[in-house]
């Protein structure tokens, strides 16, 4: 069984915490500890990112059953954010005997952009990848600045970031090199319109990586799907609009508890 790291704080009903794409648990630890007021937060560390051990193959299926494994005996709810969304969906429709719901922050289920659907250009995510090979820290720098690219506060938040990323060693190039190339070719809204679970999707109005026309498509896929979107936030609401993104979560929870659905 892979070794990955975990961080627990609270009590009461599981929340497990996915975090994106080069960072690791120490990314949301704030927040998490606002979630954990009135649950049980568990932040895992995706393999090859933190503390937790690489996988190989680095594929979406290894990840997900590298999870898989952590996961609480009884059903919990799962969170994810940019890829670790991408895992949480994943999780979801391969062991839905062990998910309650699914509240995805700042996710594409296809993250390249094409004719029909919105989302980075491939040949962005192809020159991301290029670049890692040959300069990977100006290159993680890059990605980091792109997150809040357009927030008034853009400077002071990357330096907070840069801050949480120095607490743990750069994320196994084998892991980032893989985790690029499940964005580069994940496709997952045929999962979007099947899933029986309720799910929550949150958006960014300023996200430069997940454009916030995502939700109106991904509603047309699904009305079980729920989107909201938080108008003045990035790729990082819970870093910057926390209480926003507090509020929706415990709403979206107290809702599918007094209907049974979680």
């Amino acid at each position: 069984m892979t070794d990955l790291h975990i961080e627990v704080y609270g009590q009461g009903e599981v929340i497990v915490m996915l975090h994106g794409w080069a960072m690791h648990t120490g990314i949301w630890r704030d927040f998490a500890q606002l979630l954990a007021t009135e649950y049980q937060v568990r932040c895992m560390d995706l393999p090859g990112h933190g503390r937790s051990a690489n996988i190989t193959p680095y594929t979406l299926e290894s990840i997900v059953d590298a999870i898989h494994a952590q996961l609480p005996e009884k059903k919990c709810m799962l969170l994810g954010w940019s890829l670790g969304g991408n895992v949480a969906l994943r999780l979801a429709e391969k062991y839905p005997q062990r998910i309650k719901s699914l509240m995805l922050v700042a996710s594409n289920p296809r993250f390249t952009q094409s004719k029909s659907w919105p989302g980075v250009a491939p040949q962005n995510l192809q020159e991301f990848a290029d670049n890692l090979q040959a300069n990977p820290v100006h290159t993680l720098l890059r990605f980091m600045s792109l997150q809040v690219l357009g927030k008034p506060d853009a400077k002071s938040m990357l330096k907070q970031i840069k801050l949480v990323m120095q607490e743990s060693p750069v994320a196994d190039p084998g892991a980032l090199q893989g985790g690029l190339r499940v964005l580069q070719t994940i496709d997952q809204r045929e999962t979007i319109r099947h899933l029986a679970l309720p799910v929550l999707m949150v958006f960014g109005g300023l996200d430069t990586l997940v454009p916030v026309s995502v939700a109106k498509e991904c509603q047309l896929l699904s009305e079980r799907i729920e989107t909201r979107t938080i108008d003045g936030a990035g790729h990082i609401p819970f870093f910057s609009e926390q209480q926003q993104l507090l509020a929706l979560l415990q709403d979206f929870i107290l809702r599918n508890a007094r209907n049974g659905r979680g």
